[in-house]
């Protein structure tokens, strides 16, 4: 084969993502973890996912370290904001690999104590502001209940980017 979408996923969004664009590809998803760099330069087009933590994502330096993806996938739980996207792809040094950001979910249930009292504590800190930004409100509101805004609709521009390229290459 010559594509192949590697991913890292906390629960569980990413890897259906990684799954549906991988069977959009014909081609095969595998976790990160079980994934090595040998292997990986056995194939002519990397894809990588990884889901958002801090405008950060997650993964994607330790697979810089053993491939240079030709497009990232970036899932997060906040609606595709112009700013949250830019904030992204600056974090992540993307300047010069295409980025597709795909809403996610959150599930809030999954998460250990710890992290649900930090979110709910942010909630606090967010409803104390005059004038929060719309990255801030909507974590605010939405991230102290689960929910799922994941559809397979979002992955046909990254679906359609790597299709275009086997064409530039003459593959089917």
């Amino acid at each position: 084969m010559k594509d192949i979408v590697v991913y890292e996923s906390a629960t569980g969004f990413t890897e259906r993502y990684a799954k549906w664009i991988a069977e959009a590809l014909d081609c095969e998803a595998k976790p990160l973890k079980h994934t090595s760099g040998e292997e990986i330069s056995g194939f002519e087009r990397v894809v990588f996912g990884g889901w958002i933590m801090g405008n950060g994502i997650v993964g994607l330096d330790k697979l810089k370290g053993m491939a240079s993806p030709v497009a990232v996938f970036a899932v997060g739980s906040t609606p595709a904001f112009d700013e949250v996207i830019s904030s992204v792809k600056v974090q992540n040094k993307l300047d010069d690999t295409p980025m597709f950001y795909m809403v996610g979910g959150f599930r809030f249930e999954k998460l250990g104590f710890a992290k649900r009292m930090i979110l709910k504590a942010l909630k606090k800190s967010v409803a104390k502001k005059k004038a929060p930004n719309r990255q801030e409100a909507f974590m605010a509101e939405a991230l102290t209940t689960s929910f799922d805004n994941s559809s397979r609709e979002q992955i046909i521009p990254l679906v359609q980017f790597v299709k275009s390229l086997r064409e530039k290459r003459g593959e089917a």
